[in-house]
């Protein structure tokens, strides 16, 4: 089995974890997730931990791109449900 076919693999399985953890809600607007972000992304030094990802629907996971939040705009982790709503990420 080839080195890329198991990173595939376990890749799918942590997207399906971390959608299934966050309720397939993206964290950023509350839309539908069909995708999984890095808070901290990859190539800041981030890394493919629990911790470090969310899920995210397409639009803003893309808007955001290889940006990292600050403190005071991140995105709210997946256990805060007081506010679904971050307005750092914009649709227009």
């Amino acid at each position: 089995m080839a080195k890329s076919d198991i990173k595939s693999r376990t890749w799918r399985k942590t997207r399906e974890r971390i959608l299934r953890r966050d309720r397939q809600t993206c964290q950023y607007c509350g839309a539908d997730a069909n995708t999984v972000d890095h808070i901290i992304p990859r190539r800041l030094g981030g890394n493919d931990s629990d911790d470090n990802l969310l899920a995210a629907c397409a639009r803003c996971n893309y808007s955001k791109g290889g940006r990292f939040f600050e403190a005071k705009s991140r995105p709210p982790t997946p256990t805060d449900n007081s506010n679904r709503q971050n307005t750092s990420i914009s649709h227009e």
